[in-house]
């Protein structure tokens, strides 16, 4: 009989599983799986939960995952947090003690219990270097019994470099919904693994399989953790292994990479016997935008949702839920609220330039679209921002051993959570004034014989975790200003280099970037060419004209970030080229969060009642690779990427009568086309200001719900 007409006709927990069979224990299971997903023990017997869940990672700022720093104060107020919109919470290994006391002391008291998904991680480095998954099976085994063990509260963990450990005396597994193994598998180790052994199967005591090498291997560890919880705790919970995309068991003839397409495994391969009752179950890392088989294949990119609407992401799912027999969880979905991006979606979901609003109404269509397809339910990714996190196309401009310890708000892997954590003491880019109260202040010596709407009166610099804070406080502002008659370009240098500065001003200034603010269509920043990092390591792949950047002769050029590397379609031929955004392109909008205007993405705010414009800069736009210890990218071209040490940077503001295009500055009598300048001109070099700061260990900040948190809770609710 074909495989998966034989397991529809007798379900996924074995030949002889049927619903509401004693488990070997003679205990009924407190959760089981079943063809249309997970089920719960209730009074009535088994009721239906549908998953509406988030995961939570093991870092906070100023510390790495494997630091297990978070506290229990931290533990009991997230999860009271997440137990207020979700049903399921999901880790990916083991979590200090403190966090299965603080689960055990809300479901004690909560109406509607929050569900433990509990995790084993298998670590990334040592499993590529292993190849062969089966040379480090006895370690993954271990930490299986470790997890198990944990659950039930029965087990004191030593100090290991890397892991949580501790007295773990917090018995949580009546709220085990299951146990979920492993990460998301390198398609080198997938076939190192098939490559290495024979076929056969694997018939264990609970859970078997007649699959690929490596498919068996999986069941064979289950079946270990399966037959640890039986014999040493007298339980039984439903298991299941982490897939995604790259791996899944479909065929992908639009996508252009080859390891995003080159193996597979499939989890209805992994069956149960009859000594196991509550099931396995199917689970998968599905985001919008990854791999590019989402933007390219025509039956996903056309299909059509619930809503009438194109969705190539509703289109995947459907296609993914037709072909797995298992019930299928998808265990890792979302956007991120970041300010970069990392690569587009064909319908807009884009990884990250989404305000706090919109990444809550995205996922929460995402999760319309999990339900809709058919599936268990969906575990939001995440719970917290985790600022450790790096992206591809920007994780070579920060220093990586110090990227917990500063806000990266360009990088989308740091900005999925629900939770922000926001520096304290930051310019909240609301034309608060009591903001700039500790602030370094510029004013000018004597005042200007200018127009009052193109007068410096004031320029103030700060900085945060975030970034680069300044502030100009003009004579005279229209309400709103009127950017014809005025513009204002803010300088900044970390070389030291006197350069000729941008936009037809005539002038000069110790300057490596440059700020032009003309409004809220065209204002942005700008780079001395010979230090755009974006041209340091993709110009050849941006077609850009190296030589002129690498002497500096390009002058002053948009600051970007790639979002795709550009491929060709296999199916079609189709050439999809190397594409890169301005991401220095700025936002004027309001930054405070309590604002009803509020907008998470802001760069630039305009008090005219203050006549003020504020700016925030972020780091890692600057070439600051960690302003926690101030180390830049090197000043010359041949040095790439590298680093070096700095101690101050050289800030300037003037002003000028734009064109009337607003492109560039008038021309106007006399040595430079500048109308004013703070801390001064002298002739056409515009003076600048040196600004420095403490370095720091431990970031100081608060923590805040994203307005992604509320849209979610009105929406899961």
């Amino acid at each position: 009989m074909e495989r998966r007409r034989f397991l529809a006709s007798v379900g996924v927990t074995g030949a002889a599983g049927v619903a509401g069979c004693l488990s070997e224990n003679g205990n009924q299971p407190m959760f089981q799986v079943r063809r249309k997903g997970f089920e719960r023990l209730t009074d009535d017997g088994y009721e239906p939960l549908t998953v509406r869940g988030l995961n939570i990672g093991m870092a906070k700022p100023g510390y790495f995952p494997g630091s297990a720093a978070i506290t229990r104060d931290e533990y009991d107020r997230w999860i009271a947090d997440i137990g207020a919109i979700a049903n399921v919470i999901r880790t990916y290994t083991i979590h200090p003690p403190e966090f299965y006391h603080a689960l055990a002391a809300y479901n004690a008291d909560a109406t509607d219990p929050l569900y433990l998904l509990q995790g084993t991680w298998v670590p990334h480095e040592p499993l590529v270097t292993a190849g062969d998954a089966t040379s480090i099976a006895d370690t993954v085994d271990q930490e299986l019994q470790r997890t198990v063990d944990v659950v039930h509260g029965d087990t004191t963990l030593p100090d290991r470099p890397g892991h949580a450990g501790g007295v773990y005396d917090a018995d949580v597994h009546e709220w085990l919904l299951g146990y979920l193994f492993g990460i998301e598998w390198p398609p080198s180790v997938v076939e190192a693994t098939n490559q290495a052994n024979d076929a056969g199967t694997y018939s264990g005591s609970y859970v078997q399989s007649d699959g690929s090498a490596f498919e068996r291997w999986l069941a064979e560890r289950l079946d270990g953790a399966v037959a640890h919880e039986t014999t040493n705790h007298d339980w039984q919970a439903p298991v299941g292994f982490v897939n995604w995309v790259t791996t899944d068991p479909l065929e992908h003839p639009y996508e252009p990479f080859v390891d995003e397409d080159s193996v597979t495994i499939d989890p209805d391969t992994v069956t149960t016997t009859d000594e196991f009752d509550p099931g396995t179950f199917a689970a998968y890392h599905v985001y919008p935008y990854y791999p590019d088989l989402l933007n390219e294949t025509p039956d996903y990119v056309d299909f059509i949702d619930h809503r009438g609407e194109p969705n190539s992401y509703a289109g995947y799912l459907n296609d993914l839920v037709s072909v797995t027999t298992h019930p299928l969880l998808i265990a890792e979905f979302g956007v991120p609220s970041s300010r970069g991006i990392a690569h587009r979606d064909v319908h807009g979901r884009h990884q990250g330039q989404h305000t706090e609003q919109s990444q809550g109404e995205i996922v929460a269509a995402m999760y319309e679209d999990i339900v809709k397809a058919g599936t268990a339910g969906g575990v939001a990714f995440a719970w917290q921002d985790e600022w450790f996190k790096r992206t591809w196309n920007l994780d070579a401009r920060s220093v990586p051993g110090r990227r917990p310890y500063w806000s990266n708000i360009e990088t989308p892997e740091q900005r999925f959570g629900l939770l922000a954590f926001e520096p304290e003491n930051a310019v909240s880019l609301s034309g608060n004034s009591s903001d700039w109260d500790d602030a370094t202040v510029i004013k000018p010596q004597t005042a200007a014989n200018v127009p009052a709407d193109r007068q410096l009166e004031e320029f103030r610099i700060s900085h945060s975790l975030e970034g680069l804070e300044m502030r100009v406080t003009l004579g005279d502002v229209a309400d709103p200003i009127d950017w014809s008659r005025v513009n204002i370009i803010l300088t900044v240098g970390l070389r030291g280099e006197e350069t000729s500065l941008p936009l037809n001003t005539d002038a000069t200034a110790a300057a490596d970037f440059v700020v032009h603010l003309s409004g809220p269509a065209t204002s942005r920043l700008l780079v001395q060419s010979s230090f755009d990092a974006f041209a340091r390591e993709f110009g050849s792949q941006a077609g850009l004209p190296v030589q002129e950047y690498r002497d500096g002769t390009a002058g002053f050029v948009p600051v970007r970030e790639p979002i795709n590397r550009g491929y060709t379609v296999p199916a079609t031929g189709d050439v999809v080229p190397f594409e890169a955004v301005e991401t220095g392109q700025l936002t004027y909008a309001n930054g405070d969060p309590s604002s009803p205007d509020y907008n998470s993405l802001t760069d630039v705010h305009v008090s005219p009642a203050d006549r003020t414009v504020e700016v925030r800069l972020p780091w890692v736009l600057l070439n600051v690779a960690d302003p926690s210890t101030k180390q830049r990218i090197a000043s010359d071209w041949s040095d790439g990427l590298e680093t070096t040490s700095f101690e101050t940077v050289t800030v300037g503001a003037a002003t000028y009568r734009p064109t009337t295009d607003g492109r560039q500055a008038q021309t106007i009598d006399g040595t430079t086309n500048l109308i004013d300048a703070l801390p001064g001109r002298n002739g056409t070099t515009v003076d600048t200001a040196t600004y420095s700061w403490e370095q720091w260990n431990q970031p100081s900040y608060t923590e805040r719900l994203k307005q992604s948190y509320d849209v979610l809770q009105n929406s899961w609710s």
